[in-house]
């Protein structure tokens, strides 16, 4: 037989008005909202999201917004997104900003907001951004995740990029190298603009330069890794270490790596961004910046499921949090060669 809130009620204590305000998405004490979701996962209890839909006027969906669906950082997005909505008796649309190629730019915002979702959790791209901004003043609860959008204001959930990659550097010149160059991605993308200055600040700090050549942009897919690794290969003199600042490039330059006859870390060493599956097969095991995806896709989570729960009239601030990279050191980074 299906739990009940009198079930709830026998093992909580607490009142039926207070466990019919908690799921039906009201503020309660923290307490409290322990005690419930602890016996609600005991005794298997579920949410009717149809009759509470009914009640609150409300979807009992958040949409989430991705550039694309074929990497390990966006599925994993939806997946720790997903997990802690479900809690809630809230479902998750998902939509690519990809998914229409030759739409407009904002269809995929404009097809989450046909279908009444309450909210959304968004991997914005350029081409969202309007859309996105236009959603925000309708007053939808949005939350971004891995970049910030200029004169959006909303929250947000991000990896303190440019520390992360100052640090990767700084391990760099630590082991001696000088020549250091960086795949760095499209420069419209606000985390790899990030990334791309903490690689400058490290440089400055360290007194070295930035020569011509040594700095490659490009989409963010594996053959821009391909093409990028094979031009910084054929500077001449050639960069003694490359740092790749996000998974696709990351392929990409691996790829090429192993195809040109070049021993790593003794001609040139390497660190990646992400990509921890494909870095873990290599040999020698490649050095990679790794991303804390789970707990920003439930901070993101969390956000919105706290928008939902606000009063009109008891809206807080936009809140920004601010998550550490952890970078994974590798034998794929020596010594600079002789």
């Amino acid at each position: 037989m299906r739990a009940t809130y009198k079930d709830l009620q026998r093992a909580t204590g607490l009142s039926l008005a207070t466990i019919s305000k908690y799921f039906n998405g009201g503020t309660v004490r923290e307490e409290n909202r322990a005690a419930l979701d602890v016996a609600a996962r005991d005794l298997g209890f579920r949410v009717n999201a149809v009759a509470r839909s009914l009640r609150t006027r409300r979807s009992q969906t958040v949409g989430v917004l991705l550039p694309e669906l074929d990497n390990d950082f966006h599925l994993s997005v939806i997946a720790g997104v997903e997990e802690v909505l479900a809690a809630d008796g809230v479902g998750v649309l998902v939509r690519s900003s990809r998914s229409r190629s030759g739409g407009a730019a904002d269809d995929a915002v404009a097809d989450l907001l046909d279908r009444q979702v309450d909210g959304i959790v968004a991997v914005p791209s350029p081409r969202d951004t309007t859309a996105l901004a236009a959603a925000a003043a309708r007053g939808v609860p949005l939350v971004l995740i891995d970049r910030l959008v200029d004169g959006l204001v909303c929250d947000a959930v991000v990896l303190d990029n440019a520390e992360v990659s100052a640090g990767v550097v700084a391990d760099l010149v630590a082991r001696g190298h000088r020549r250091i160059a960086v795949l760095a991605g499209p420069d419209e993308v606000w985390s790899l603009r990030e990334r791309l200055a903490g690689f400058r600040r490290a440089m400055r700090r360290a007194g070295l330069p930035v020569p011509r050549g040594v700095v490659v942009g490009g989409p963010l897919t594996v053959a821009a890794g391909r093409e990028g690794m094979a031009r910084l290969l054929a500077l001449e003199p050639r960069p003694t270490a490359v740092f790749a600042l996000n998974q696709e490039l990351t392929v990409g330059a691996l790829t090429v790596l192993a195809e040109s006859g070049l021993t790593v870390p003794d001609d040139v060493s390497f660190v990646g961004f992400d990509a921890r599956d494909v870095a873990a097969l290599t040999r020698p095991r490649t050095a990679v910046v790794v991303q804390p995806v789970r707990e920003i896709a439930r901070a993101a989570a969390e956000m919105v499921r706290d928008r939902l729960r606000e009063t009109a009239g008891g809206q807080a601030p936009p809140r920004r949090v601010v998550l550490s990279g952890e970078h994974r050191p590798g034998p794929s980074v020596g010594p600079p060669p002789r």
